[in-house]
């Protein structure tokens, strides 16, 4: 059986028509999921992009987040161990953290093609910057002033993307035209295992106009979106309600678009003949804030708007069905394992999902965590890491008056209203964190309730503190350039 596993940068669990979504178009992926057994209660752990996929690779937890730092070449990856069972292993991506600054994510696959023109990327050095054709001032954002659309972000995407003008230049269409060419060119193959790593609808939300205006009709609007609302501004205090509203478009707009293009590898997937001997793992890395609480895009404490995510598999056999077991990252390595016939090694921490659900079981875990590095904790915010269960979102604090807790699917707060849950989910995450290996000194802080002085030389993952000299590239990418 081939195997194909596709990751979704940045995409939300409750913005997907299968997840009961009534407004944002995803044919597309409903398609796929009217073939699949649906998960409803699956939750990214080490948070965001870079820990995600470490969580996927490793099958193990991070002590108990992984950090953002390169994949080390002395752990047993997921791509490595399906090799050693004869499967050809392909990655391709538009993701450039992937293999950008050191990152080390291509070295377990046999083959891996990387699809240029996403945010960050840094493609091409020109004295000149050219807007792509879909971009133009907005009078809604001239609050910002010229400094928002003159600064090296914009610059460096607009150089990656100098030489797009039609649907087929943009790097999502790219990427799955890229993955159905794969899908041709392996058609009588059933040993080869597919990584499609998607970056859209991650920021920049930068859709072809015809996306955005199935979003935003505002009367005399033409599609086209003004880079000052893309970039580092979006949550600027100057913005007004009517420019919040345009933003808050284009999320779906992306989002639509990235359906739009894995509409064509679907087809391909058909058409070739593949579908009746490939699985199909399709999620999302984490979701963003569009417009929650008043935000855009994601950060820490991990709620459910990020930590909330898409799963669905679809099987050559058929069978489909929804399961609210609940699903970290880890539990891939094991899965796609059993999915090959093979045993994971010993040293994995995930678990086989998809036996359970077939069964109408409740799988192996009661909770999920979702967070940073615990290096984070350090800076005396008050929210550590969340905990997610079937109807609960905690985020935990080392006191409990400090925790905010709300039901799944709700942005209101109600920790006042259920103290017996929040000291229920608070003791539950805290065993569970512990039982995931986080440092002694760590956790004897944590148990205290924060009363205990920080430590000061406490192991904060499993390697700290890293590779020496490492930095995030796009950190200090755009100095001078």
């Amino acid at each position: 059986m081939n195997i194909i596993f596709i990751v979704v940068d940045t995409l939300r669990y409750d913005y997907i028509g299968a997840n009961g979504n009534n407004w944002i178009e995803t044919p597309n992926i409903d398609r796929l999921a009217s073939e699949s057994w649906c998960f409803d209660r699956a939750f990214c752990a080490s948070f965001p992009t870079i820990p995600y996929r470490t969580d996927v690779m490793k099958g193990r937890y991070g002590d108990p987040f992984h950090p953002w730092k390169p994949l080390r070449h002395d752990v047993q990856t997921l791509p490595w161990t399906l090799a050693e069972a004869g499967y050809a292993t392909q990655l391709i991506h538009d993701t450039p953290h992937l293999v950008n600054g050191g990152h080390n994510f291509d070295w377990p696959f046999h083959a891996w093609t990387f699809v240029r023109g996403a945010e960050v990327d840094r493609d091409w050095l020109t004295d000149k910057v050219e807007w792509p054709n879909n971009w133009c001032r907005d009078p809604l954002y001239d609050c910002l002033g010229d400094e928002a659309a003159e600064n090296a972000h914009v610059f460096t995407y607009a150089r990656t993307n100098r030489n797009r003008k039609k649907p087929e230049d943009w790097n999502c269409a790219k990427l799955f035209s890229t993955a159905s060419q794969f899908l041709k060119d392996n058609a009588n193959r059933e040993n080869f295992f597919l990584w499609i790593d998607c970056f859209d609808p991650h920021e920049p939300w930068d859709a072809p106009a015809e996306f955005m205006k199935k979003y935003d009709n505002a009367p005399g609007y033409d599609g086209r979106v003004d880079p000052r609302s893309l970039f580092r501004h979006r949550n600027d205090e100057r913005l007004s309600d009517a420019a919040k509203e345009r933003i808050k478009a284009q999320y779906p707009a992306k989002l639509t678009w990235m359906d739009h293009c894995f509409g064509q590898f679907l087809d391909t997937l058909e058409s070739t003949g593949l579908a009746q001997n490939s699985a199909v793992i399709f999620t999302g890395d984490h979701g963003t804030n569009v417009g929650d609480r008043g935000s855009f895009g994601k950060g820490a404490p991990v709620r459910e708007q990020e930590g909330h995510v898409p799963l669905f598999i679809r099987l050559p056999e058929g069978d489909t069905g929804r399961s609210n077991i609940i699903v970290q990252p880890q539990d891939f390595f094991a899965t796609i394992l059993s999915l090959a016939g093979e045993n994971p090694p010993k040293e994995i921490e995930g678990y086989d999902i998809l036996t359970p659900a077939r069964e109408g079981k409740d799988g192996s875990r009661e909770i999920a965590l979702a967070g940073t590095t615990t290096e984070r904790w350090k800076s005396g915010a008050p929210i550590l890491f969340t905990a997610f269960n079937h109807e609960w979102v905690l985020e935990v604090a080392a006191k409990p008056e400090n925790c905010r807790l709300s039901r799944l699917g709700s942005l209101e707060y109600v920790e006042k209203d259920y103290p017996n849950i929040v000291g229920e989910m608070q003791a539950a995450a805290f065993n569970e964190i512990e039982r995931r290996g986080i440092g002694l000194a760590l956790m004897a802080w944590l148990r205290s309730g924060g009363e205990n002085q920080f430590p000061d030389n406490c192991r904060f993952w499993d390697g700290w503190p890293g590779p020496s000299g490492f930095y995030t590239y796009f950190s200090r990418i755009y100095t001078g350039t």
